[in-house]
């Protein structure tokens, strides 16, 4: 089994590297708020505005470096890419549904240390509740799947660590994000 990169070098700050990228790319700047940033964001095709203040985009942005460090101990520890393809179609024996598979596999590869992360990301994007139960928890833990089945395919793709990074905070940016419909475009 080929051992994941270590990508992460304790020398560098990528929670504010990160945070210039995104605020870069996706910041509104005709949209002021006192207490933060309006962000016009895009992932999977999906069109959002959402508003953080920069302390809760730093701990969106540490907790999603922490999720990945915790995907690479999971592959460390063993975890294979037959394992998780062998869930991702089949559960028991039988097929599971598609739209139910990314979180029937993740919760075959959760840790203890994963959960808290995720919670974590609860509080830095101030969901709760039924969104985050029925909405916001199964879309981040969808991301998260989607991260490590990527992880898995290329475990010593350096180039790749940062686009991961980057899609997960965006995943993570959406937990308490607005989608911005054709409609809402056509107000505009």
């Amino acid at each position: 089994m080929l051992k994941m990169v270590k990508m992460f070098d304790p020398e560098i700050d990528y929670t504010e590297i990160m945070l210039e990228r995104i605020k870069n790319e996706y910041a509104v700047k005709d949209i002021n708020i006192d207490w933060g940033t309006c962000y016009e964001v895009t992932i999977q095709d999906i069109r959002f505005k959402c508003a953080y203040s920069d302390d809760e985009m730093r701990g969106i942005i540490d907790t999603c470096v922490k999720i990945i460090q915790e995907l690479i101990v999971i592959q460390d520890n063993g975890y294979t890419r037959e394992r998780f393809d062998s869930i991702d179609h089949f559960d028991n024996g039988e097929e599971v549904d598609t739209i139910l598979a990314p979180l029937e596999v993740f919760a075959d590869f959760k840790t203890d240390k994963l959960s808290e992360y995720v919670a974590d990301l609860a509080g830095y994007t101030r969901v709760g509740g039924a969104w985050y139960m029925l909405l916001s928890g199964p879309c981040i833990k969808d991301t998260i799947y989607a991260v490590f089945d990527k992880m898995l395919d290329d475990p010593d793709d350096m180039e790749i660590w940062v686009w991961l990074l980057h899609f997960l905070i965006r995943g993570a940016m959406k937990m308490h994000g607005q989608e911005i419909t054709n409609n809402d475009i056509a107000k505009a």
